[in-house]
């Protein structure tokens, strides 16, 4: 395998195994570029990302740009004699004039089955629609938005219980393991396949509003939903004036009227069959057992959550 002279492009954990193994490959990383550090917490102090971390462990060099047009990165990214750029769940739009710099070009790896779930939230889309499958598609990026020509691509199978952090383990090793094939791929001349426009799917960001329980939705695709937005945002719901998170959840067939609490085992009516939860966290408290949380919140039989 060949050496090359690499930009890796990435923020999320997602991304974090595959610069590992890149650097298991004995590839150059000339520099390791993430989205700038975020204010969270109750502190509003800065977080970095799980990729800042990674370079800093590795001791890569590493910036943080604001804005990829400034002249001045654009400038700094040609004096780095590239061979590639590697963007890996980065959060940002390369722009045209980054995309002709490298020797080989600019490639993504994406975690969908492209052109299926194009967009920012492919692991957690897949797992609220129900797919069966997933992957990783390693394309050549254009000025699209997850549209550029396939290198190729390789699937796994989705099971009944992965979540969003099981899922996106699965596929970071998934694309670890396909590593040397992508790089291989430049000792020699390789055809690119076009993605189908019409067979697209847009996994749009997850919305705030989304992860809020509906008791009028089946127990199914609530239970879905629950594992995408496990561990982050969480899926959740109001009880006495206090919001509760759900992590792990069972689907039965108990009925009664969306949102009912059937028994004191806290099995809730949905609008088709029912939920038992088995994991929570309530405001301010850690993750418990549903065991556990009933010893200190009393589940009223026949009350209605919100």
């Amino acid at each position: 395998m060949n050496n090359y002279n690499i930009l890796f492009m990435g923020t999320s954990s997602f991304a974090v195994p595959i610069l590992k193994e890149l650097i298991n490959l004995n590839q150059n990383i000339t520099k390791v570029f993430t989205s700038p550090p975020k204010k969270a917490n109750r502190g509003m102090k800065s977080s970095l990302s799980p990729i800042a971390f990674a370079a800093r462990e590795l001791n890569l060099q590493l910036e943080s740009p604001e804005d990829l047009k400034d002249q001045s990165i654009i400038n700094s990214i040609k004096s780095m004699k590239l061979d590639l750029i590697i963007v890996i769940a980065y959060g940002f739009i390369i722009p045209k004039e980054i995309l002709n710099i490298p020797k080989y070009g600019c490639y993504n790896i994406h975690a969908s089955i492209l052109p299926r779930w194009r967009g920012a939230a492919p692991i957690q889309r897949s797992i609220i629609e129900g797919d069966q499958v997933s992957g990783v598609s390693f394309i050549k990026i254009d000025e699209g938005l997850d549209t550029g020509d396939i290198v190729f691509i390789d699937e796994i199978e989705i099971k009944n219980k992965d979540t969003q952090d099981t899922l996106s383990n699965n596929l970071a090793e998934l694309g670890v393991r396909n590593l040397s094939k992508f790089l291989n791929k430049f000792e020699y001349k390789f055809e690119l396949i076009k993605q189908s426009d019409e067979l697209a799917s847009y996994a749009n960001k997850i919305l705030k509003s989304e992860t809020r329980i509906n008791w009028n939705e089946s127990a199914e695709l609530i239970e879905r939903k629950i594992r995408a937005f496990n561990p982050k945002p969480g899926a959740w719901f109001e009880m006495n004036g206090k919001r509760i998170k759900v992590f792990e959840a069972e689907i039965s067939n108990g009925h009664g009227m969306p949102g009912e609490i059937l028994n004191d085992k806290f099995e809730i009516a949905c609008g088709k069959d029912s939920l038992n939860l088995k994991v929570l966290q309530k405001e301010g408290k850690n993750q418990s057992s549903i065991e556990s949380f009933l010893l200190g919140n009393k589940a009223l039989v026949g009350n209605n959550l919100d």
